[in-house]
């Protein structure tokens, strides 16, 4: 007989900023805002192939799950980077959790960098860098390593978007 699985994932999201301050002033009060939430649940119609086959193992959210805005620069030469890091609520150590930047925006300056997924894990890595003000910058997700051997259970987790000013 097999064994039923349902595993649930639940991805939420916080933004913070570090504004760059010289002599006890702050020259830029650059930030980041971010919004969109990705809940996948996989269950017996995510088998890989006939009953007792395993589960999928990939899943990917739609290409703007995670829309990120880019505010408060000094202008279009003002350099910052946006960095990530996931907090585990309730994780699993078979699950790895990537983003990937699937648009530029629109707004001054550029953006470059964060085309390829980037693993999120418990310490900042840069996604993706710029300058001057971005509106609309959409983001994507994808979870690896879902198996029949992951517990079922509803799995948690927080990914914290920091952008730092770089001039």
């Amino acid at each position: 007989m097999g064994r039923k699985v349902k595993i649930s994932i639940f991805l939420s999201l916080s933004a913070i900023a570090i504004p760059l301050a010289f002599w006890g002033a702050s020259w830029a009060s650059i930030s980041v805002s971010v919004g969109g939430v990705w809940s996948e649940t996989v269950d017996e119609t995510n088998l890989a192939g006939r009953p007792g086959s395993d589960l999928a193992g990939t899943y990917e959210s739609s290409a703007d799950q995670i829309s990120a805005d880019i505010s408060g620069t000094a202008g279009d030469l003002d350099t910052w980077r946006v960095e990530v890091k996931k907090t585990d609520t309730t994780w699993h150590d078979d699950l790895h959790l990537y983003l990937k930047r699937t648009s530029d925006g629109i707004g001054s300056g550029s953006i470059s960098g964060g085309g390829s997924y980037l693993e999120a894990t418990d310490t900042y890595a840069e996604l993706f860098s710029g300058r001057g003000d971005r509106t609309g910058i959409h983001l994507q997700l994808k979870i690896m390593g879902v198996s029949a051997g992951v517990p079922a259970d509803a799995y948690s987790a927080t990914i914290s978007y920091t952008v730092v000013d770089t001039d």
